[in-house]
Order: structure tokens, then sequence, then C-alpha cells
């Protein structure tokens, strides 16, 4: 850690504890606080730090009702900066504003501070980070109410009066292979291939191809954003879809 390049970190944070627990566990890394730089609306940084990487972690807390604004706001005045949001617990809908505002992290409040260095360091490597377990379990939670949402859709709706995004955002999921859909599952946990290829007793080469037709067949550039594509469309029943997919194409025995 002592070879790569020192962080200016500013600290979001509503509660003082908080605060001085981020302080002490970023205290031997080289994330270097920039002392009480950031107000609730801006971050005020001396033009000798602006050159350097910038990473801002901002506490949920700091905007109840406008966490989207806050993000926005930050990346609006620093283009360069990373933002990580911190909460308390885990909010599909707040952890999907957020990254729509720009956002390239979101963490828990609970994670441990080895996990919390590794998902700062990857943030800073250009990657985006979430935790993947509540996010599973967000998913798992509301796969009952949206798959009966979508059956009374289809009961009043007429196929023609369906909103024409929804269709698109669905047609793309409608497109994966039972493979394809398990992969992009796979990608959204944050595997990597090798780990993949065993879960899935495929070759890793194999899991490569798939993961080239994914990127393609969603319209995205690599892996992270086919995880985030996933989602930013998973409140329109595209999740749902994805997993109905899969079951329909196994059912019928074209894994």
């Amino acid at each position: 850690m002592s070879n790569l390049l020192p962080i200016t970190t500013v600290l979001g944070c509503k509660n003082s504890m908080l605060r001085e627990g981020l302080k002490h566990v970023l205290s031997s890394t080289r994330f270097k606080l920039y002392s009480e730089a950031m107000t609730q609306d801006e971050i005020l940084l001396d033009r000798e730090v602006l050159g350097s990487p910038l990473l801002v972690i901002l506490d949920a807390n700091l905007y109840p009702s406008r966490l989207s604004h806050g993000v926005a706001s930050i990346k609006e005045q620093y283009p360069q900066a990373r933002v990580v949001v911190l909460s308390d617990s885990f909010s599909l809908d707040a952890m999907k504003s957020a990254f729509q505002s720009g956002a390239d992290g979101y963490c828990l409040a609970t994670t441990g501070c080895e996990a919390l260095i590794k998902y700062l360091d990857l943030v800073m490597l250009g990657e985006v980070v979430f935790p993947s377990a509540a996010f599973l379990n967000a998913i798992s939670d509301t796969r009952h109410e949206t798959d009966t949402l979508k059956e009374a859709s289809a009961i009043m709706i007429p196929p023609a009066h369906v909103p024409q995004a929804l269709e698109n955002q669905e047609s793309a999921i409608r497109t994966l292979s039972s493979r394809e859909a398990e992969i992009l599952q796979c990608l959204m946990q944050g595997a990597p291939n090798k780990v993949i290829a065993r879960k899935l007793d495929v070759a890793e080469a194999t899991v490569k191809v798939h993961i080239k037709a994914i990127l393609r067949k969603i319209r995205v550039a690599n892996r992270t954003q086919a995880a985030m594509w996933a989602v930013n469309h998973l409140s329109g029943g595209g999740e749902a879809s994805l997993q109905s997919s899969s079951e329909r194409l196994s059912a019928h025995g074209l894994r």
C-alpha cells in the first residue's frame, strides 16, 4: 500500500461518531483525510490538492430526502471525484438513485474495516462497488411482489398500452439464454470468471464467450456496466424476467 499514491479523502458525515470511526479506520492507509472540508452543499479544497486523486465518502444521513441531489452536486463541483455513499441500512431504491446520480460505490456502515478499505481501493481503480449480499436479499424479498404485479398488469392492461420504455428494457433480457442469465446474476455478485466457471462447471473460455454475448445484447461496454445495467432495470420487472427466462429454458432442457 505504501507504494500507492495518497488519496485526498473528504468525509461528509452527519454523525460525529461515524466520522471519528472512519478517521481511525483510514488513519494508517493511503486515504488522507482533508479535515472539515465539506458542508452539506459544497466541498472546499485548497488549490494545491486539486490535482491529486479525490475520494468523497458521503453519509447518506446527510441528505435524508435528497441523496441523489447531494451526489450530483459533488460530481458537478468535482467531476474527477470518486463518490462512495455510506448507509446505515440497505435500500435498493436509494442505491439505484445514488448510482444514477453518479456515485461510484454504495457501502453499509456495518462493513468491516478491511472490507471497506478494499471497497475504496476498487473504487479508486474505476470499479463500481455495492454490497452484493444485501443486494441479493433485496431482490429475493421483492421477487414475489414483482411477479404478482406483473400478473395483474397482464390481466388489466392491453398489450398496446404497455409503455414503450418497459418493453424496450425487458426485450434485452428476453434475448438472453439461460446460461447468459445465470452468468449475469454472477456478475451482479462481483464474481470473477474463474469463480463463475467453477460454479457453472464450464470452461473459463466459455464464460468469456458468454460475457461478450451479454455485453452485446444489453449494449454495455464491460462487466461492471453489465452488473449496474441489471440493477437499474429491476424496478421494471427486469429481474423477474431474468429469473423466469432461466427457469423456462431449464425446464425444456435448453441450458
